[in-house]
């Protein structure tokens, strides 16, 4: 072989090793995806705190106390602000929000509800100036002024146990279950009043809106099942099975996957809003370990703005699965506090 020709058979080989080395990086990209951005926030309801955490690192930014018993998590749209309710537990009746600056900018704050006992479930409305939050033990729903920090409007909803809220994307309507009536309340929120009361099973909680406002889900606590109701009629157009016990609904920005949490068979469920049938279940008793040796218990859900992944709080073991939707798979859990409930994630990062 002359040196001409063993130079090109070097070359040759130089670009083959280089080429299988990039289809080796490709691979390796493709089979461990980058950790999405954002800030996660967790409602942990035994440890009394909220957990502020950066999803792309899992490092733990702040752990904020709290007063006994904190619930659910509201994200402004602008990102910037969460908001914690201050539900509280069997010794202490909780009354206030707490209001948490996502950046680490400004000191976490606290508004105080007053007489408005139990606050829980809560969504800020367009523009980030009003927040919704339901108040249990009195059967309203609040409108709070959210920069002045008071009570602006109450709103009876005549239910008992008045718990979860969901509003529709123009900040028109707001509709809450009230688990012991088992009926879910629709609020005119422009006019401010109760609009109407539909009636749909014994004891049901979770609730989600479709994006496009035509569709409530509530999940039934005692049934096993999701309802699916016509927003504008209130009629049961479908109830979805196959639940252990559906705890949380939430939906895709799309509107094309509605994810449901189901403690009672330690899965989260991946449905496919057009045929209302399951596109994935996934399996979460491997996601975490708990000491006790039960299951993690899939709680909280919340989505990122992009639809592209879902955020599950597992309570029993103080973590926060992170999910892929498209592919239905558990990215990483994030380490929060215990008993981990509600959470909402910012597109912010610190």
């Amino acid at each position: 072989m002359t040196a001409g020709v063993r130079s090109r058979v070097l070359v040759t080989l130089l670009h083959s090793a280089c080429s299988l080395t990039a289809l080796a990086g490709v691979a390796r990209a493709q089979s461990a995806p980058a950790l999405p951005r954002g800030t996660v926030v967790a409602a942990n309801m035994d440890a009394a705190s909220a957990s502020v955490v950066d999803v792309a690192t899992g490092r733990a930014l702040a752990t904020i106390p709290t007063v006994p018993g904190p619930h659910e998590v509201a994200i402004s749209g602008d990102g910037r602000w969460a908001v914690v309710s201050g539900y509280g537990n069997r010794q202490a009746i909780g009354s206030s929000l707490l209001v948490i600056d996502v950046t680490g900018a400004a000191a976490p704050r606290t508004i105080e509800l007053g007489s408005y006992l139990r606050p829980h479930g809560m969504r800020f409305l367009p523009g980030d100036k009003q927040l919704v939050v339901t108040s249990e033990a009195t059967k309203n729903v609040l409108l709070v002024d959210f920069a002045a920090g008071r009570v602006d409007t109450a709103i009876s909803t005549g239910q008992p146990a008045t718990h979860m809220v969901v509003t529709s994307a123009d900040g028109r309507f707001a509709f809450t279950t009230n688990i012991s009536a088992g009926s879910v309340s629709r609020i005119d929120l422009a006019r401010r009043r109760l609009d109407t009361t539909f009636v749909v099973g014994a004891r049901i909680e979770g609730i989600g809106i479709s994006p496009d406002g035509r569709e409530v889900w509530v999940a039934g606590n005692e049934s096993h099942l999701v309802y699916v109701l016509d927003a504008a009629r209130g009629t049961i157009l479908d109830t979805l099975g196959g639940f252990g016990f559906p705890y949380r609904i939430g939906f895709t920005p799309d509107g094309k996957t509605a994810v449901v949490s189901d403690p009672g068979a330690e899965k989260v469920q991946l449905i496919d809003v057009a045929t209302r049938k399951p596109r994935a279940v996934i399996d979460m008793s491997g996601a975490a370990l708990v000491a006790s040796g039960g299951g993690p218990s899939p709680q909280g859900v919340t989505i990122s703005k992009d639809g592209a992944t879902a955020y599950v709080t597992l309570k029993a073991a103080g973590r926060v699965a992170v999910i892929d939707i498209a592919t239905a798979r558990v990215l990483t859990t994030l380490t929060v506090g215990g008993g981990s409930d509600g959470i909402g994630v910012s597109q912010l990062v610190r």
